[in-house]
This record gives structure tokens, C-alpha cells and sequence, in this order.
């Protein structure tokens, strides 16, 4: 009895290996053929996949490609972060004094006014006459008419021909200084606004009058 019990169990491995051969049986794998079955495969993600590649750093001017454009129609403007061409500042410079940039009129020289012409009535008076050896003395011209000139007399003065002075007139810008008999003891011309240069008529000697 053993000898068939073992060639029943035989039968039954060598049925197990090669599977059911038997009409009307469904299909069974042997063993070996599940062992040796390879795992499924993973199917392949449907959504977005992730691209390896970084962001661009933040501030980095990315410029899109435009939309396709229809024949006829205008080429549109491209889209993206441009950066404006920089104009210069407008304005004061920082640091800079403000009063150095305010510009100023050109101020006109000072020209000396021109003396007002004398007058016979701004003549009157005591005047000091300052003689060519560097002393002084008093001449008066007085508003006392003598025949057509005017009374003058001198006091303190060295020159004989000063001395002599009785009369004066005024000729234009001129005072004219007289003797008795009507001879011209000294001309004098205008030198400023109280002051009278000139000479004597003989000996030529220089002076100055003046209040």
C-alpha cells in the first residue's frame, strides 16, 4: 500500500507544477510560473509634473512670450518688467547752499556826480585862499554891487597882489578877482563843489580857494 500512496503523491506534485491539463478545468499557474510573475508596473502620473528647474530669484525681470498674433492684426506691446531709462534728478543738488545758486543784478560803479554850475548868489561869503608858499588867508566876496562887479577885500595875506583885491564877478564857471582900476588880480576855475583852483595873473603863482 505504500508503494501506490507514494506514486499518488507524485502524481500530485507533477499535477500542481504543470497545473490543471484536465477538459472543463479552468487554467491554474504552476507555482513556479507565480513565483517568477513580475511586479505590475506604476502607471505614469496624468497631472502636472513638476519641473526640476528653480524659480527665477525674486526681483529678475521675466518677460513672457506674446500671444500668437492673426494675420491683419496689430503686433501687441510685450508683456514684462521693464525697466524705465533713468532720468537725472531734477532739483537742488543735496549738500549745495541754496544762496550760491540765487543770481544777483551787477552793481553799477559809482561815478562822481558833475558839480552844479556856482552862482553868484552861492558865492557870498568868507572863503579861505591857501597861497603857493602853503600859507593862508580870508577873502570875502560880498553881494555889494561896485559899477558892474561886485565888493571883495582879503585879510591875512602874504602876496601883495592878493592884497590888492577890491572886486570880483563870476564868468561862467570862473571867478574872476580884481584890483582897483579893473585889473585882474587872479582867475580862478571850478575844482568841485566848494572849491576854485587857479593863479595870479603876474607872477603866475598857484592857488586854491575854497569854504
Amino acid at each position: 500500500m505504500l508503494v501506490p500512496l507514494g506514486g499518488l503523491l507524485a502524481a500530485c506534485e507533477s499535477s500542481s507544477r504543470l497545473g490543471s491539463l484536465l477538459p472543463g478545468e479552468p487554467y491554474r499557474p504552476a507555482r513556479n510560473e507565480i513565483a517568477a510573475a513580475p511586479p505590475p508596473l506604476t502607471p505614469a502620473p496624468a497631472g502636472e509634473v513638476e519641473s526640476s528647474a528653480l524659480p527665477p530669484p525674486p526681483g529678475a525681470n521675466v518677460a513672457t512670450a506674446p500671444p500668437p498674433v492673426a494675420p491683419g492684426e496689430p503686433f501687441p506691446p510685450a508683456t514684462g518688467t521693464i525697466n524705465p531709462p533713468q532720468t537725472p534728478p531734477q532739483g537742488p543738488v543735496p549738500g549745495a547752499n541754496p544762496a550760491n545758486r540765487v543770481a544777483t543784478a551787477p552793481v553799477a560803479p559809482t561815478v562822481n556826480a558833475a558839480p552844479s554850475a556856482p552862482t553868484r548868489t552861492g558865492l557870498i561869503g568868507n572863503w579861505s585862499m591857501r597861497e603857493s608858499n602853503g600859507a593862508s588867508c580870508r577873502v570875502t566876496l560880498s553881494s555889494a554891487p561896485k559899477l558892474d562887479l561886485y565888493g571883495a577885500g582879503t585879510s591875512g595875506c602874504q602876496n601883495r597882489e592878493l592884497q590888492r583885491i577890491n572886486a570880483w564877478e563870476l564868468a561862467g564857471s570862473d571867478v574872476i578877482l580884481y584890483e582897483p582900476g579893473g585889473g585882474v588880480v587872479a582867475r580862478l576855475r571850478q575844482a568841485g563843489q566848494q572849491n576854485f583852483s587857479g593863479a595870479t595873473a603876474k607872477s603866475g603863482a598857484p592857488l586854491t580857494m575854497s569854504k
